[in-house]
């Protein structure tokens, strides 16, 4: 039968309709994968991987319920098919948790391997949870996963890193493109299984305990744009060969192993670096040729490379667009170039070498400069610019004249540190006057118009061992954020200003001992809160200690604890921990402990010490000060101080120095003393202290050499260790000389006596016992004829011998 044109049309509805039907309901799925549905063993493998953690701090995981897994926080899912291509649960807490001044953000718990089920995860990034999965072996997923970007930074996993690569399915050797293991526990002896990756871009191993040679066939690997062996054990020469291939190479970090980099002196870098860092790698002696052509540098740190002699005259022009340089620890001499205005430089370190000349006009750009321990001599210009400066380390060298007035418009400037120079004269003033000076000079400092004259913001000011003179520096007054001023061994004189405390309520450390500082110290000297050190000693200061020292609160408990923002060694640059660089852990402290002159570092911030000494202070020691219970060094001596001892001394029971020697302090020792059991250095010498001397088991363990001498000059004290006893002890030394003398007379008459006795007893014996007689003159019988034998034996066989 035939078909009617009617019947066409209706099947092709049919099929168009069909059609229509299929295409909606893909596109439906699609949909659904994309806006919610993700594939369903993918969501449970991602929920099993939360079932094994056991502890999530920043709530890195509170998303994760619900259908819709592309919407978890650090889910990513591909826009086609719905699979999740990227797992990213980074801890963004970790610089924070790193110097463990809050509690850890790290997820805690086993990393699952029901991971191995998102077959096409293309990115996994777990870094900086320290605690996930800490201590064990690399993951077993990671081998079933082949399209991966793999980056495991600062789990704490270990494993060796070959076992890791061979984990790895071969057909994805050629495909992984990043693999970063930094801060873990990785190990090996040899990156051999590294050179199958030839995809690899980024490989970063930095901060684990791999060792051994690195393979010339590393310059193979042509892709490879990041390298990071830093801190290490790697050993060996490194030579053209191993960069032949490197064409794509852009930053390199071979730091804090024993590397030794030998090139030929023409050799011309296949790579252009932007970051390169060589710290304690073996480049010298002469300065490397090779980095004149690395004009696009960003970043250049070599330090301790045994580069000795002149920087070559292209070094400054070839790097003037460098934002970091780094040359310190090596022997590099010559003088600096006048202007380094031309540079785009913002942390500069050229500490420890052997430069001479002056300070150069600075950079614009700088933020951090450390120049110390150098032979510099002085300064180029009063105005050496950089408006920015943050941190300025030039102590330790040989600088002559005043502190560059310029010094007023470093609006952002948080660290000073001159110490050990020749500096002479007065600090700048830099108050309203002076900051509208640089307003009117200079477009840099425009930005003091507005300020008061607490505009600066420096909280560590370092002068000490100079010949700088003055009253005590205006200049602290405009740094209301200061926490660290050290004056010590100066010229400064007159008295205290009665607003140090007003004006300077950060204070955690000062420091003023060396000067020919006068008058009393202020009464406001105790209203510093975050006070810990306070050294006045070695002035002229006169009058009575001030009565309420008690409100040092930081003295006043042994658990203080510090906060970060009052430590002056852990200063803050762009969100990230600087201290280890601003030369401030490189410069000892010197400070008067337990009788000796010890050098402190950055532990000085827990030393909590008063030291008034060798100054001309009067009346009695405040009873208050005992309320100190956080002190450990407390030292009073060399001055005029009268009456008793505070009663309550042995409240302080953190105190570990206690030095009173010559003053005119009178009465007993108080017995709490003895209760000072973390006491290890005590002196009361030459004072009018009178009484029995307190014993414990802490003080008779102190000075055992000599206990004697921290009592000498104390004419009215007795017993041990002194050799004059206090009334009623027994026995007294006179005593004792006369039982000495009767003991020995009585000791020989009882001797003799009893050698009488002995003797009669055995005469009695034999004349009345006619058994013990007649058996004593047998037994002499015999002895005689054995001696006679003997005698007449040994007579005769000479005679023989001779015949």
């Amino acid at each position: 039968m035939a078909t009617t044109p009617s019947c066409y049309y209706l099947l092709t509805i049919i099929l168009l309709l069909a059609a229509l039907a299929i295409a909606a309901t893909t596109t439906s799925a699609v949909a659904a994968a994309t806006n919610g549905s993700c594939m369903a063993a993918e969501r449970a493998a991602l929920l099993s991987f939360k079932a094994g953690i056991t502890s999530d701090p920043a709530n890195l995981l509170g998303s994760w319920h619900g259908r819709d897994c592309c919407q978890w926080s650090g889910i990513n899912c591909s826009s086609r098919a719905g699979h999740v291509v990227k797992l990213d649960l980074y801890n963004h807490f970790f610089e924070e948790d790193y110097q463990g001044n809050v509690l850890s953000h790290s997820l805690r718990g086993q990393i699952s391997s029901s991971l191995r089920s998102l077959r096409h995860l293309k990115h996994l990034d777990l870094s900086a949870n320290k605690h996930l999965g800490h201590g064990v072996p690399i993951p077993d997923f990671v081998g079933s996963l082949d399209r991966l970007s793999l980056t495991l930074d600062n789990n704490s996993i270990s494993g060796d890193i070959a076992d890791l690569i061979y984990r790895l399915p071969s057909c994805s050797w050629k495909n992984l493109q990043v693999l970063s293991l930094e801060g873990n526990n990785i190990t090996g002896t040899t990156l051999e299984s590294v050179l199958h990756l030839t995809s690899l871009q980024i490989f970063n191993v930095f901060s684990n305990d791999l060792r051994g040679r690195v393979p010339v066939e590393i310059g193979t690997l042509a892709n490879l744009t990041t390298l990071y062996l830093a801190d290490n054990s790697f050993s060996g020469v490194l030579s053209e060969s191993h960069f032949a291939g490197l064409t794509n190479l852009k930053q390199i970090d071979l730091s804090n192993n024993h590397l030794e980099v030998i090139v030929g002196p023409d050799w011309v870098p296949p790579f252009n670096l932007h970051w390169a860092e060589f710290g304690s790698c073996h480049l010298g002696p002469r300065f490397p040729q090779w980095l004149r052509w690395q004009k696009d540098i960003d970043k250049l740190h070599i330090p301790n490379t045994g580069i000795i002699g002149e920087l070559p005259i292209w070094f400054w022009t070839s790097f003037s667009r460098a934002t970091s340089l780094d040359i310190s620890l090596n022997q590099i001499s010559g003088k600096l170039p006048l202007s380094l205005e031309f540079m785009s430089v913002r942390r500069l370190l050229l500490q420890s070498n052997q430069l001479t000349g002056l300070v150069p006009l600075l950079p614009r750009s700088v933020e951090i400069l450390d120049i110390s321990r150098n032979y510099l001599t002085g300064f180029v210009a009063s105005n050496i610019g950089a408006p920015y400066l943050q941190f300025a380390i030039l102590f330790s060298n040989s600088i002559t004249g005043a502190i560059p007035k310029s010094i007023c418009q470093w609006s952002k400037l948080l660290v000073l540190d001159l110490s050990n120079n020749l500096l002479t004269g007065e600090l700048p003033d830099c108050g309203t006057k002076q900051l509208k000076h640089w307003d009117t000079s200079s477009n840099s400092t425009s930005i003091a118009k507005s300020k008061s004259s607490s505009s600066l913001e420096v909280r560590t000011l370092l002068l000490r061992n100079n010949s700088l003179s003055g009253g005590f520096p205006l200049f602290v007054r405009q740094c209301r954020n200061v926490v660290f001023v050290d004056l010590a061994q100066n010229r400064f004189s007159g008295k205290l200003p009665v607003w140090i405390s007003k004006e300077m309520p950060a204070l955690v450390i000062l420091r003023l001992r060396s000067n020919n500082f006068s008058g009393e110290i202020p009464i406001g000297i105790e209203k510093f809160p975050a006070l810990r050190i306070l050294d006045l000693s070695n002035n002229n200061f006169y009058g009575a200690i001030p009565q309420h020292l008690a409100s040092l609160e930081a003295l006043t408990a042994s658990d203080k604890a510090l906060v970060p923002a009052e430590n002056p060694f852990e200063e803050e640059y762009q969100e990230m921990y600087w201290s280890s660089d601003t030369g401030l852990f490189n410069d000892s402290l010197p400070v008067v402990i337990k009788g000796k002159v010890l050098g402190y570092r950055e532990n000085v911030i827990y030393l909590m010490s008063i030291d008034l000494s060798c100054n001309r202070l009067t009346g009695k020691i405040p009873e208050e000060m005992s309320y100190l219970a956080g002190l450990i060094n407390l030292n009073l001596s060399s001055n005029f101080l009268s009456g008793q001892i505070p009663y309550k001394i042995g409240n302080m029971q953190s105190l570990e120095s206690l030095d009173l020697t010559k003053n005119h302090l009178a009465g007993e020792i108080p017995w709490g003393l003895s209760d000072l059991t973390s006491l290890a250095y005590l002196n009361m010498s030459y004072n009018d202290l009178s009484g029995r001397i307190p014993s414990g088991r802490q003080l008779d363990t102190l000075q055992t050499d000599d206990p004697a001498s921290m009592y000498i000059g104390n004419p009215g004290l007795c017993g041990r260790p002194v050799p004059k006893q206090c009334p009623g002890d027994q026995p007294t030394q006179g005593d004792s000389v006369k039982w000495h003398k009767h003991g020995l007379f009585q000791m020989d008459f009882l001797l003799s006596l009893g050698f009488v006795a002995g003797v009669w007893m055995v005469f009695c014996g034999l004349l009345f016992a006619k058994k013990w007689r007649y058996a004593c003159f047998r037994l002499f019988d015999k002895l005689c004829d054995k001696v006679y034998v003997i005698s007449v034996v040994t007579c005769n066989v000479p005679e023989n011998i001779s015949k």
